[in-house]
């Protein structure tokens, strides 16, 4: 039996067992990060953002395949987390382009589909890399055009693609030394090659297609049985969604959801509304908002603890909301309480969760700079995997968006010295940029696995010290870390030497470093500061 042609409801579906074929392998591809540091994410993100693009998609599975394709782009966009993630989403926004107007696809519709996402993920990207996740997808999707219009039906292309994909993988050792000195392929491209297995998947299980006259196509190995299970999610009592319609206000939203709760937060407009409220009636809320348009991402959370810390943030937004906007704000991504803290009195108006190993998603950024009282917002990522998700909001966001891609909270502080709010967004964008140069940034942590980077041999569990995303040496502990990093940072120029300890350093611990820094460099004022960080024993920096 051959498949020539799939609806929208297949796409879902087939999406659907990608998803899940993701999520049993995500473990395997967060363990190809090329770094041995606590961020090995890759197929966490890309899971992620296949959830969200899953759960859009089935909110239109009965509607045509074009209209599917784009509620699963405008999913996968709004729950991007990461590069691999934001990589993931600009694929299915190129697919959506060509699948646009189309009541069903046939192989070379999607061949044509996956190009188009190929070329869409290659133009996001500012400086395209060769053995990553961009050369696989761009050569799978090559070998899927020259099958299909060879006249194979779906299922044959699509194996194929899959073939070639696989071989592609393999290369990208040599193509990206990096990788080829950490021992390891691509994460992304094996992530997405987990995901097309469980797309072919889908398809073969649904239509009940007998591969005997395909396996020779296949290894053995490449073709096991996804398991038959829904992806789902146990929520009570905090009950968060978004709203989808036309002409929406958030003020009436309001109005009728007051009565049901505490805790409130709506934000957005027009045709996306995110709700947040706390109830006893999680399904009166629900249908509160289905009065305003289609629901998705709906999380109904038992938070109880969490309920002070809300009504404090609503409260706070509540008050900022009457006063006069600043002309620019301030978005800013980190973890610990200390350095959150800090941040908040440096200027920046919100503080989004995340960084190592918890990427936050395109939406949480979004939704961030709606809540900031500015005419214009500066994004901060403070992680080189944010970075990309960051600049995906300068297009969804209302007002004027800038992106300054620092890549260490470290950076970020030194830069909101030259903060002012009351200036125009280009000029502070300016002022704060040009005072990233003053600053040496550096991390220590501890290896996740074992490894050969840049010339070391690193053992699981070992100290590593990171200067400015280069893991530059080994110690017997962080204390000593810093010591041998501070060797490579300070110079004859430097006068302040600032770090944050993680939430695994005593105080007793930080102040004993800072002690022997002090010795060591008397010329340099040196400040430390309780940031509360996971996985990160030491944020350090030098101006």
């Amino acid at each position: 039996m051959a498949l020539f042609t799939i609806d929208g409801n297949d796409l879902v579906r087939s999406l659907k067992a990608g998803c899940i074929k993701l999520e049993h392998n995500r473990d395997s591809v967060d363990l190809l990060n090329v770094f041995p540091v606590p961020d090995g994410d890759t197929g966490t993100n890309m899971y992620l953002t296949l959830l969200s693009a899953v759960k859009e998609g089935e909110k239109n599975r009965e509607q045509t395949i074009g209209k599917v394709a784009r509620s699963v782009s405008r999913g996968s966009l709004m729950g991007a987390r990461g590069n691999s993630g934001v990589i993931l989403s600009q694929i299915f926004r190129g697919m959506a382009r060509v699948l646009e107007g189309k009541e069903q696809a046939d192989a070379l519709d999607l061949a044509l589909a996956f190009k188009a996402g190929a070329n869409t993920a290659y133009e996001a990207v500012m400086k395209p890399v060769e053995g990553t996740i961009l050369t696989v997808v761009r050569e799978t999707s090559r070998s899927l055009e020259t099958e299909a219009k060879n006249g194979s039906d779906i299922i044959s292309t699509l194996l194929v693609g899959l073939q070639t994909g696989q071989a592609t993988l393999a290369k990208t050792p040599s193509m990206l030394p990096i990788l080829k000195e950490a021992g390891v392929v691509d994460a992304g491209g094996q992530g997405f090659l987990y995901f097309l297995e469980g797309f072919l998947e889908g398809l073969v299980q649904e239509k009940d297609i007998q591969l005997d006259t395909y396996r020779e196509k296949l290894t053995p190995s490449q073709f096991e049985q996804v398991e038959s299970r829904e992806v789902k999610l146990d929520y009570q009592y905090c009950t968060e969604t978004l709203i989808k319609g036309q002409e929406l206000e958030a003020e009436d939203v309001k109005d009728h959801l007051r009565p049901l709760g505490d805790s409130m937060l709506v934000v957005g407009g027009d045709d996306l509304i995110k709700v947040h409220i706390h109830s006893n009636h999680p399904g009166k809320v629900l249908e509160t908002c289905l009065q305003f348009g289609q629901l998705s991402d709906i999380k109904i959370n038992n938070m109880l603890e969490e309920v002070h810390e809300h009504i404090n943030n609503w409260e706070e937004q509540e008050q900022t909301s009457r006063q006069p906007a600043k002309k620019t704000g301030i978005v800013a991504v980190s973890a610990g309480d200390g350095i959150r803290e800090i941040l908040k009195s440096l200027g920046v108006d919100e503080v989004v969760e995340g960084g190592q190993s918890m990427n936050p998603s395109t939406e949480e950024l979004l939704n961030a700079c709606q809540r900031v009282n500015g005419e214009a917002v500066i994004i901060l990522p403070n992680n080189s995997n944010v970075i990309m998700t960051a600049q995906q909001v300068v297009e969804l966001c209302d007002k004027k968006v800038r992106v300054i891609p620092t890549r260490s909270v470290m950076q970020t502080i030194s830069a909101l010295i030259d903060y002012n709010a009351d200036e125009e967004i280009d000029s502070v964008v300016e002022d704060m940029t040009a005072a990233l140069k003053n600053v040496v940034y550096a991390e220590v942590t501890h290896a996740v696995r074992d490894s050969q980077v840049n010339g070391l041999t690193i053992k699981e569990g070992d100290t590593i010290g990171i200067l400015e995303d280069k893991i530059e040496l080994t110690a017997d502990n962080p204390g000593q870390a810093v010591e041998k990093l501070l060797q490579k940072m300070v110079n004859e120029d430097s006068q302040l030497i600032t770090y944050f300890y993680g939430n695994n350093i005593s105080e007793q611990e930080a102040k004993q470093l800072q002690d022997a820094i002090s010795a060591a460099y008397p010329d340099c004022e040196v400040e430390i500061h309780q940031g509360g960080q996971p996985h990160y024993s030491y944020l350090l920096s030098v101006e």
